[in-house]
């Protein structure tokens, strides 16, 4: 989500703002965000992006 190429608890933090509609994703960005693919960005997306940051999945 942040445009660095790599899966990072930053990615995870912007994720889990556009789940709370602090932050605002578009296009490629949004489809990232949503990690499980149900059409909804939600804080269990920021959950499992966080784990791939953390290299426990």
């Amino acid at each position: 989500m942040d445009g660095n190429g790599r899966i990072t608890a930053s990615d995870a933090r912007i994720t889990l703002r556009t789940a709370a509609q602090i932050d605002i994703l578009a296009g490629v960005y949004i489809i990232a965000a949503d990690y499980d693919s149900d059409s909804a960005v939600k804080p269990a997306d920021a959950r499992m992006i966080l784990r791939v940051a953390a290299k426990l999945e």
